[in-house]
């Protein structure tokens, strides 16, 4: 029982740290606790459940033909059937979630954020039924490191593939490409994830190449996620250019509703607590007012947005003159806006696809 306990417990928190530090990841417009919740939840239940009757109906035939386990057999299992298997169901919850909670996405990043929490999510449980099959405290220590820090983000840069690829459908305006990028990102999960698999199986040196492969995945992450952060921090401050244009705001507040570190609990070491904590609904409604102008640009605007983009510009333009800093003199009114945003610049730089 101490055993089990004991791997209930380093399966999950692992992966619910991971999962809360990529949460954090996006400064500007955090995706709903609730939602992101349920993400992890569908990778650690429906898709757990699904993936194994249907590892076990795909594997019924092997079995009866080989009586006894073989190395073919095995990399039957691992390398096609749970690839495959896996990511359609982690899959499955991610167009759930583009389908019912679409106005939830606003960016690249977001489609990786919500992979990552499926793939954490199937981690955890995954994690326990491996840790609880180990024999004594020695082997759960030796196979949790390898599995909670080797091997930690696996599922997350597996699924996070997936919902790249349709986040990328989201935004693309080409018919075809709508199509194609959900199926591109689950045929790169499924092959990524085959291919570690494969050297997982064969062991020896070859884990050496599932090492390797993990670098390299988690070297996408952080270059997606960067360039994704990069991206978003450009069209914030351009949509927000016209509001500084028209008074609605001062020019450094929209480089700080903006900035990665300005919206960053660290900022309160240079601030002060009180100063970020009042500022912090500035920051927040600044932003929205961004998103949901670059909502109208991608998707076109409704009467109920454009209320929403009246109401989010005068709660923005009461907030900036209540700014602590701008009380303090900190903030000058007549400064302008530096590049990128040339005043002939009104749109946001193309979507990929």
């Amino acid at each position: 029982m101490t055993l089990f306990l004991a791997s209930v417990v380093l399966g999950i928190v692992p992966m619910m740290i991971y999962a809360f530090f990529i949460w954090r990841l996006d400064r500007w417009e955090k995706e709903p606790f609730p939602l992101v919740l349920a993400a992890f939840v569908w990778g650690a239940i429906p898709s757990i459940i699904f993936a194994i009757i249907a590892q076990v109906i795909l594997g019924l035939p092997m079995e009866a033909t080989e009586g006894e386990p073989s190395l073919s057999g095995q990399l039957y299992q691992a390398s096609l059937v749970a690839p495959v298997t896996e990511e359609i169901f982690k899959g499955f919850g991610l167009a759930l979630i583009f389908l019912i909670f679409r106005k939830e996405v606003d960016s690249i990043l977001d489609g990786l954020i919500y992979g990552s929490m499926i793939g954490f999510g199937f981690s955890a449980v995954e994690n326990i039924l491996y840790f609880s099959g180990q024999p004594d405290a020695t082997s759960l220590l030796g196979l949790f490191f390898l599995r909670a820090f080797i091997f930690g983000m696996l599922h997350a840069l597996f699924t996070g593939l997936t919902g790249v690829g349709f986040a990328l459908s989201m935004f693309s305006k080409n018919g075809l490409m709508k199509v194609l990028w959900p199926i591109l990102g689950l045929l790169a999960a499924i092959g990524t994830h085959a291919l570690h698999n494969y050297f997982a199986t064969i062991g020896g040196e070859h884990i050496f190449y599932a090492m390797g492969g993990i670098l390299i995945g988690i070297s996408w992450f952080v270059i997606t996620a960067v360039v994704c952060l990069v991206h978003e921090n450009r069209w914030i401050r351009i949509q927000l250019a016209d509001e500084v244009s028209n008074g609605v705001l001062y020019s450094q507040q929209a480089l700080d509703a903006a900035g990665f570190w300005t919206r960053s609990s660290l900022s309160v070491f240079n601030q002060g607590f009180s100063t970020v904590l009042k500022r912090k609904k500035l920051l927040h409604e600044a932003t929205e007012l961004a998103y949901e102008k670059q909502r109208h640009e991608r998707f076109g605007a409704t009467e109920k947005c454009l209320q929403k983009v009246a109401s989010l510009r005068e709660s923005v333009r009461t907030l900036s003159r209540e700014d602590p800093l701008l009380l303090k003199g900190l903030i000058q009114p007549d400064q302008v806006l530096p590049p990128p945003l040339p005043p002939v610049r009104r749109t946001p730089p193309p979507i990929p696809g």
